[in-house]
C-alpha cells in the first residue's frame, strides 16, 4: 500500500478520497511547502486559474525555490483546462516566458490534469514508481538538500516577488544595476527608464518599496486596566 503525505488544507479538494479509493494510505500532517509528498517527490496542486495567477505575480517561483530547497524533487499538478484559460490572457507570450523560465531556471518539473480525479491517478502512479531506500520504515517526509549555492537564481526569485516583476523582468533590471540593493535604492525614474520597465512597473515597485510599515497595535481590554 503506497504512503501518501497530505497537507492538511488538501482535505476539502476530494484528491485524498480518492487516494484512497486507490488504495493508497493517506497521512495528513500540516507542510510547510507543497501539497503531497510521495517518497522523496515533493508536489503542488493548482487551478489553472491560480496557475497562471502565481505565474504573473512571481508566487510560482517563490514557491518553486522553496520546494527545490526542501525535498529532492519537486513537481507541479495544474488542474484545469488550460487552453481554455489562456484564451482570456491578454498577452500569451509573457506567459509562455514566465512558464519556460520556471522549468528551466527554476527546475519545476510541471504536469497538467483535467481534474481532482485524475490528479489522483497520478499521485498514485508517482507512488508506485517513488524511489526511496528499502528498510527504512517508509519514505522520508523531508529530503534537505545542501542550500543552494545558485546566487543568480536566488536573486531572481527575490525580484520576482516584487509586483509586476517576472522572471525575464528581473534578470533585465539585475543586468543594469548589477545587484539587487542597487536596485532596491534606484529612483522611480532609473527603473522607467534606465531599467526600461516602463512608468506603471516602476510606480507600482517604488511604491512598495517606499512604503512605511505599520504595525498593529494591541489592544488591551479595558476590564483588564481597572483590574490594575
Amino acid at each position: 500500500m503506497h504512503r501518501i503525505i497530505v497537507d492538511e488544507r488538501e482535505r476539502p479538494s476530494g484528491v485524498p478520497d480518492e487516494l484512497r479509493s486507490l488504495g493508497a494510505f493517506i497521512e495528513f500532517r500540516v507542510l510547510d511547502v507543497a501539497d503531497y509528498v510521495v517518497g522523496s517527490y515533493a508536489v503542488e496542486r493548482k487551478s489553472v486559474r491560480d496557475f497562471v495567477s502565481s505565474l504573473y505575480s512571481g508566487r510560482l517561483f517563490d514557491q518553486a525555490h522553496r520546494m527545490g530547497e526542501a525535498y529532492g524533487t519537486s513537481m507541479l499538478v495544474v488542474e484545469g483546462d488550460l487552453w481554455e484559460e489562456l484564451r482570456r490572457v491578454r498577452n500569451s507570450r509573457s506567459l509562455w516566458g514566465a512558464l519556460i523560465s520556471s522549468v528551466l531556471d527554476f527546475g519545476l518539473n510541471m504536469f497538467f490534469t483535467p481534474d481532482g480525479k485524475q490528479t489522483a491517478q497520478f499521485l498514485f502512479t508517482l507512488g508506485k514508481g517513488g524511489r526511496h531506500t528499502k528498510g527504512s520504515g517508509g519514505p522520508p517526509i523531508v529530503v534537505r538538500k545542501p542550500r543552494s549555492q545558485d546566487l543568480k537564481r536566488l536573486q531572481l526569485s527575490v525580484l520576482s516577488s516584487l509586483p509586476g516583476i517576472g522572471p525575464q523582468m528581473a534578470g533585465q533590471l539585475l543586468g543594469y544595476f548589477g545587484s539587487l540593493r542597487k536596485v532596491f535604492s534606484a529612483s522611480m525614474t532609473e527603473i522607467a527608464v534606465g531599467a526600461g520597465l516602463g512608468r506603471s512597473r516602476a510606480l507600482a515597485v517604488t511604491k512598495l518599496l517606499d512604503s512605511r510599515y505599520k504595525a498593529s497595535r494591541t489592544v488591551i481590554p479595558q476590564a483588564s486596566l481597572s483590574q490594575e
